[in-house]
């Protein structure tokens, strides 16, 4: 054999070796699980791993040393071949820890190990069925419960379909045809937000969902990022963060995955009309984060919003049953 081909050959298996060494940000992103070992015992720990743009990742370290006592560590993590290193300080103990093939271990102060596997969860309400007398908004391939903007030239927008039987949100957002609100309901809506991991606060993943007296529950990539009061996944804009938080919202799932809301909105009608502020209590993938909240605006009928921010946010499987 000549020697042309044999280079040929060794030059295609070192491409291939660059092509792998650096894992993908969404195989690197995401929720792990395991546990901590020092001297003084054992404890359990959660991990989010951040995609943070051009091979660097942040790693929120969680251990739950007591019953009423967070540990937190923070790490700050890069690509480096074909594993990310992480390292970083708690205290004053000094942390490094290596992710390869969806595992990250480490070590750390007086002998302290750490070790973590990436876990995938699911909200307990995904894909769940419209119960009799629901109203779609937007089913499968189905999206007469639901109108967009038109365009400039009176025209409608076409539907932009997405993997997993949903719709990216069209450009100036999209409304409920139904006018709602003059009765209370619940209200099912799955979303996911894009993997932008080189933006940052409000540029993550941005959207919401507009209730029917001009309140909006915040749609945005909040894993593991922090932002504004009221402006992560899951609040209520600008004025309340939702309970289940820590530094971020603890409910929220990674980018690219489909994440939900369940949400009962409650108003009071006196004489026949509607009275005072509605309340509302949210489920964000299966976690209250609101509960029997008073909304800042007084009740009124209106529409369901569902905010275009310029993000590729994709929604699906939108239901509203009467209460």
């Amino acid at each position: 054999m000549s020697r042309l081909p044999l280079l040929l050959v060794a030059c295609l298996a070192l491409a291939g070796v660059a092509f792998a060494a650096a894992p993908s940000d969404e195989v690197v992103q995401g929720i792990y699980e395991g546990i901590c070992k020092d001297a003084s015992g054992e404890q359990k720990v959660e991990a989010r791993v951040v995609a943070c743009g051009k091979g660097t990742y942040k790693a929120f370290l969680r251990l739950r040393v007591t019953p009423r006592v967070v540990g937190k560590i923070e790490l700050d993590g890069k690509v480096e071949g074909d594993a990310v290193a992480f390292k970083g300080k708690a205290g004053n103990v000094e942390w490094t820890a290596s992710y390869a093939e969806g595992a990250i271990k480490g070590t750390g102060g007086q002998g302290g190990t750490l070790e973590l596997k990436r876990v995938v969860r699911e909200s307990p309400t995904l894909g769940a069925k419209p119960p009799a007398g629901a109203v779609v908004l937007l089913g499968e391939k189905k999206y007469d419960g639901v109108t967009t903007k038109s365009l400039k030239d009176g025209k409608e927008q076409e539907w932009v379909s997405v993997d997993g039987g949903g719709i990216q949100v069209p450009k100036g957002g999209m409304n409920s045809k139904q006018t709602l609100g003059e009765t209370s309901f619940k209200f099912h809506v799955e979303f996911k937000c894009p993997l932008m991991p080189e933006a940052r606060d409000q540029g993550r993943g941005n959207s919401g969902v507009f209730l029917p007296n001009g309140e909006e529950i915040q749609v945005l990539d909040s894993f593991g990022m922090t932002t504004y009061t009221g402006g992560s996944c899951g609040g209520l804009y600008k004025y309340k963060d939702p309970d289940a938080f820590d530094v971020f919202p603890l409910a929220s799932l990674p980018p690219l995955q489909w994440q939900t809301y369940d949400i009962e909105y409650r108003v009071l009608k006196q004489g026949g009309k509607l009275a005072g502020k509605p309340r509302v209590t949210v489920f964000h993938n299966g976690i209250k984060i609101h509960n029997n909240f008073e909304l800042q605006k007084d009740a009124k009928p209106g529409t369901i919003n569902f905010q275009d921010h310029g993000n590729a946010v994709h929604y699906r499987n939108i239901w509203v049953q009467p209460l």
